[in-house]
């Protein structure tokens, strides 16, 4: 988002002190191995684990499936496997789902936390009569 030219982080950065400025780098945008790893981290993390190794098990479940499927002439067993691998890769793509709205919603809850950041530092100047009032 840009405003008259200029990045809006930018123009956030500029307002800030530099205590609040490294804090709001801090906040900033991560990597994808970041926002991985942070999955991992806070109340959340057990289910996470869990579906992590889950996705391993169901993903290790589809490779047998899969070989059991080119292994076997019968056609009932055939269509067995072939509903065993079906479900397996639907169960990984479901958790690989879940993951991607974790990841979201961190990214989500990070944006957040550093607007929450602006508009305190906003209502500070403010209250100390430094900043421009609504009214100027």
């Amino acid at each position: 988002m840009t405003t008259d030219g200029k990045e809006l982080d930018a123009l956030i950065r500029e307002a800030l002190s530099r205590e609040e400025a490294a804090l709001f780098d801090r906040l900033g945008p991560p990597s994808l191995p970041d926002l991985l790893t942070e999955t991992f981290r806070g109340r959340f993390r057990w289910i996470n684990l869990f579906g992590g190794l889950l996705s391993f098990v169901f993903f290790g479940l589809a490779v047998s499936c899969a070989v059991m499927i080119f292994r076997t002439d019968d056609v009932p067993r055939l269509f067995r496997w072939g509903l065993g691998f079906s479900f397996s890769i639907s169960a990984v793509l479901g958790l690989k789902l879940w993951f991607w709205m974790e990841m979201q919603r961190h990214a989500t809850s990070r944006e957040v936390k550093r607007v929450e950041l602006a508009v305190a530092h906003l209502a500070a100047e403010l209250r100390a009569g430094r900043a421009p009032g609504p009214d100027s």
